[in-house]
């Protein structure tokens, strides 16, 4: 009798853990707030500065020798930091959902000492982060990070991705096409048109 009541408890617990099969990873700045931080480009030779205004900037730039990209502005999330309503909407509804078949992850290009101070800032906003997710990539490419978490759960089936910067999409999206091609993918670049935000599916 212990044997069988045993065995029934396993199956019970068994049956109570749920397959991650969903993937839902968000950016944070200029995705889920607006921020007034910004990417410096520094000369080691000169100590001449410039400053990278936009994402597109940030994509489009390319390493010279002698310069360091200096992301020391994201290590904080200053006050006037402002949501973007519609986008923490879907952020939201994503990590209250009731169903546990998924994992939400923000995945930065903000080094890790921001992921405290993202986590504070949204909670602030009352939303209850669970078992979301923070990591600063420190600039790095977000691909890597996906594909292990992917990795990690062999069960996933279906992922989508909230980012502003085509880069990071473009890449991510060669990467789910070669090494998860059976894995459904929406990717979506938040932008600002006519003063509303749109978040389209990402075609490029």
């Amino acid at each position: 009798m212990k044997l069988i009541l045993e065995s029934w408890r396993r199956y019970l617990i068994e049956e109570q853990e749920t397959l991650i099969t969903k993937l839902r990873v968000f950016d944070f700045d200029d995705t889920l707030a607006h921020t007034v931080a910004k990417v410096k480009v520094v000369n080691a030779k000169t100590g001449k500065i410039k400053t990278l205004d936009s994402q597109q900037e940030l994509d489009a730039y390319e390493e010279t020798e002698g310069e360091e990209l200096d992301f020391s502005e994201f290590k904080e999330v200053p006050g006037e930091t402002k949501p973007i309503e519609k986008i923490i909407k879907i952020f939201r509804n994503m990590v209250e959902h009731p169903s546990k078949d998924r994992k939400v992850m923000i995945i930065t290009a903000r080094t890790s000492d921001a992921e405290s101070e993202i986590e504070d800032y949204l909670e602030n906003l009352d939303i209850d982060l669970g078992d979301v997710e923070i990591v600063g990539t420190e600039g790095e490419s977000k691909s890597p990070y996906i594909k292990k978490e992917l990795e990690s759960f062999p069960s996933v089936n279906s992922f989508i991705m909230f980012d502003d910067s085509e880069k990071n999409l473009t890449d991510v999206r060669e990467m789910m096409e070669e090494d998860f091609p059976n894995i459904k993918v929406e990717l979506r670049r938040p932008k600002i048109e006519d003063g509303e935000v749109r978040v389209p599916i990402f075609k490029h």
